[in-house]
């Protein structure tokens, strides 16, 4: 199965005081003057980068100075560290999402890179977890076969905005206005960005970038299997990470960076379901008079079956839930909000297919997925049942 959920990237960080910071940046220097395989450079805001560049590894450190420690009324550094437990465990993978089986390989890397360059680097232990990006990637092949990413990427850029969040938006000076994320819905608030985007077209921008920097290009082969791959994204910054982890403690997981907590299936699943819940939604997409068809059929009574079809008409003539949600306010708001919640205990999506698409429906992605993950399942336990029985059955004649 090519779709997958988890997470891709982790931050971890520590404290690291004013000698500290000088010890460690000569060990860092020795270190690319011994192997010649960490660039060292300050970004522009003024931060110490410390990368890897003959090759990905997995592993990214930044240093980040004076920040005032209240608790103890000193100055000091701080060490973030950011990895990608695939490529850091020692599998080149940039599609598949890591999972918390991934860790112990990743764990045991960490620890052995960072002895080799200094002991002030410690152990995975003495880390504490800062962000973590959860995802699911959908294959479309898989789960929406009839619908290419840049349609379904078109779709859910229609999708809900969440009170508290805003678009990510910038300046298009050809345009004269503020324009969204091309090819993504990048949606923030102070704790939480969501992203959804297209994984080709993100990493065939990196692999650009990558050559306009001297680094090698992504390899052909990766760009090539992640073109039907679009990915779901939530990015937990210090805040969601910090309520993550006392949830965790008061659950009497005791552990400094609880990340078996963190990143277990359990957790990846829940904050999966409940951000794209609030944004893409859990129906289905249906063409608009196919959604009309379909309230229609459940013989409503006349009111609630004209506010339904009122809001799938708005929306679609809007192009976005969100834009469509602008014009109203109160108790009007309230009953937009309600009529939303119908049409999705319906299994319809109140973003509905473009009639030159061709296309009168498109399964929910996650809901697909979920279905398919269960389908592997079961196929995986049945083959192991009867290899196990056959083997029964060889023992007992």
């Amino acid at each position: 199965m090519k779709s997958s959920m988890g997470f891709h990237t982790m931050t971890l960080s520590r404290i690291l005081f004013k000698d500290e910071t000088k010890q460690l940046l000569t060990a860092f220097s020795k270190y690319s003057s011994m192997t010649g395989e960490i660039q060292i450079y300050t970004d522009k805001y003024g931060n110490k980068i410390i990368k890897f560049y003959s090759e990905d590894r997995g592993i990214e450190w930044m240093i980040r100075y004076n920040i005032w420690l209240h608790e103890v009324d000193l100055l000091v550094d701080y060490l973030y560290v950011t990895i990608n437990p695939k490529i850091l465990g020692g599998i080149k993978d940039y599609i598949t999402a890591a999972t918390i089986d991934d860790m112990d390989a990743a764990i045991t890397n960490f620890n052995s890179i960072s002895q080799s360059i200094s002991p002030i680097l410690d152990n995975f232990d003495y880390y504490a977890i800062t962000r973590i990006d959860y995802c699911v990637n959908f294959s479309l092949r898989e789960l929406a076969p009839n619908c290419t990413p840049e349609l379904m990427i078109d779709l859910i850029k229609r999708a809900d905005i969440p009170p508290s969040y805003k678009e990510w938006m910038k300046y298009d000076k050809t345009a004269h206005r503020m324009k969204s994320k091309p090819g993504s819905f990048y949606l923030m608030n102070n704790s939480i960005h969501i992203n959804c985007y297209s994984k080709y077209m993100q990493l065939l921008d990196r692999s650009k970038k990558n050559i306009a920097r001297g680094y090698p290009p992504i390899p052909q082969y990766i760009l090539n299997a992640a073109r039907d791959i679009i990915r779901f994204e939530v990015q937990c910054y210090y805040r969601k990470t910090y309520q993550l982890s006392r949830m965790a403690k008061k659950a009497g997981y005791k552990k400094a960076n609880k990340y078996h907590i963190l990143l277990s299936h359990e957790q990846c699943e829940e904050i999966i379901n409940h951000y794209y819940s609030k944004t893409i939604g859990m129906g289905h997409w249906y063409s608009l008079q196919s959604a009309i068809s379909l309230i229609k059929s459940h013989h409503f009574n006349k009111q609630k079956e004209e506010r339904l079809i009122t809001i799938l008409q708005e929306v679609n003539q809007c192009r976005s839930i969100a834009k469509a949600k602008a014009s109203y306010q109160g108790r009007d708001l309230e009953a937009f909000q309600r009529s939303l919640n119908d049409l999705t205990h319906m299994g319809i999506n109140s973003v509905t297919i473009p009639k030159n698409w061709g296309i009168k429906r498109i399964w929910n992605l996650l809901d697909s997925y979920y279905n398919k993950a269960s389908i592997e399942q079961w196929n995986s336990q049945k083959e192991e049942f009867l290899l196990d029985y056959r083997d029964y059955i060889k023992e007992v004649l």
